[in-house]
């Protein structure tokens, strides 16, 4: 008898501690009409509803998978500015970039089981309509720049067609034709939410998904996460013209960089080398102290290009990178606005100087001179302020007429 009542009191005392602490965590977690209140107060284009579908994706994002929610957060660092640029250049809602996080969380290498490939998971034969390379060597899906430019213009013109942002991103995931197909088993109804349930089951998590990836970039740190910025050797990096054939394995193993590094640097090309081209439009992108190595032995500082995935170093890197090389680098600074980074809600700044840089080269020699575009300000502002021929300065940085450049934007002053 003792020993049932020993056996009783356990489970009881089990159970009133399993509820304590369900109770404990339930409490800590915001409620419903928190959520919902928050997502009220988003500012965006698509109808907003809180529906079962939306809080479960939430809680995908906020909960389950708080990890790669993190490591997605510490990506948006890398390439929100970029694509917020774009954006701005055409007008466009800014929130077009959560399409982004849900199509490929950020990965510039993702490719899907259907064979959508690149951030925005184009698939080839729209990837090649909207003039993407698409060869046995090149795929500009996964080149980020690019395909960004090409995704917004598809989102442009599915908004055209529709007139509706929500019903326009339900289109980029499933195609115009079978939107329109549900809006007409719908009665001609267009309002996503109706038409809702004649769409495909991942069409139909889409908005929901797209309003989560919303509230996560919005809201992430009222749930303690914490973006994981990448490694240095990701967000510091510098890019050049390449004209001969330029293989991964070789540069890997002479310059002392992982195969998996270069390759993520450099998603567009399938075959693991660079192919030669007379006019040097192909690119390789290295870490910022590995490049200079590469271009005193194979290349000129001429070819460098503007890369504007790359972040740019602070005055302590610089200073870093100096004493490691023993005043190799030869830097001089200048002091430029700073800009806040809209991606992350934490109060942390994008660095505010970026510099006249001396890129590996013995002090006293020829630098090559960087520059920021201010807010409205003009090529022709620049080159004038700089005693510089507007012409000089285009070919320098290999801008022509039809070529937008946005505030910003990093341009040579010199050779």
């Amino acid at each position: 008898m003792n020993t049932f009542r020993i056996i009783t009191r356990n489970l009881v005392m089990v159970c009133f501690l399993t509820f304590v602490s369900f109770f404990s965590a339930y409490s800590n977690s915001p409620s419903n009409a928190e959520i919902i209140k928050r997502i009220e107060n988003l500012n965006t284009v698509i109808e907003l509803r809180v529906t079962e579908e939306v809080t479960t994706q939430i809680n995908i994002y906020v909960e389950k998978y708080k990890r790669d929610s993190e490591t997605v957060l510490g990506r948006t660092s890398l390439y929100f500015p970029m694509i917020e640029n774009a954006i701005r250049d055409k007008s466009l809602p800014d929130e077009l970039k959560y399409i982004a996080v849900i199509e490929s969380s950020l990965l510039p290498s993702a490719v899907s089981h259907q064979g959508a490939a690149g951030i925005w998971q184009f698939m080839q034969g729209t990837a090649e309509l909207f003039g993407l390379k698409v060869s046995k060597h090149i795929d500009e899906r996964k080149d980020i720049v690019k395909a960004t430019d090409k995704a917004l213009d598809y989102l442009k013109l599915l908004y055209e067609f529709y007139g509706d942002w929500t019903l326009a991103l339900a289109a980029y995931n499933c195609g115009t034709g079978t939107v329109s197909k549900a809006i007409k088993k719908a009665n001609g109804n267009t309002n996503y939410w109706v038409i809702q349930k004649y769409l495909p089951k991942e069409t139909q998590k889409y908005i929901p998904k797209f309003i989560a990836a919303s509230y996560l970039m919005n809201y992430y740190y009222l749930h303690g996460l914490k973006p994981i910025e990448p490694s240095d050797d990701i967000k510091f990096t510098t890019s050049v013209k390449v004209f001969e054939k330029t293989e991964f394995k070789k540069i890997s193993k002479e310059f002392e960089i992982e195969m998996n590094l270069l390759k993520y640097l450099n998603p567009m090309y399938r075959k693991e080398f660079i192919p030669e081209s007379e006019d040097g439009r192909y690119y390789l992108t290295l870490p910022d102290q590995k490049m200079t190595a590469y271009i005193e032995k194979y290349n000129s500082v001429e070819n460098l290009v503007f890369n504007p995935i790359s972040r740019k170093r602070d005055e302590a890197d610089f200073q870093k990178i100096a004493m490691d090389n023993g005043q190799r680098a030869a830097i001089e600074y200048v002091q430029l606005l700073s800009r806040k980074n809209s991606a992350i809600r934490d109060n942390l700044k994008d660095s505010s100087i970026i510099a006249k840089l001396k890129i590996g080269l013995t002090p006293g020699s020829n630098s090559i001179k960087l520059y920021k575009l201010k807010r409205k300000e003009s090529l022709s502002d620049v080159a004038e302020a700089n005693n510089i021929a507007l012409d000089d300065l285009m070919a320098m940085n290999n801008i022509n007429e039809n070529t937008g450049i946005a505030p910003g934007s990093i341009i040579k002053l010199s050779k």
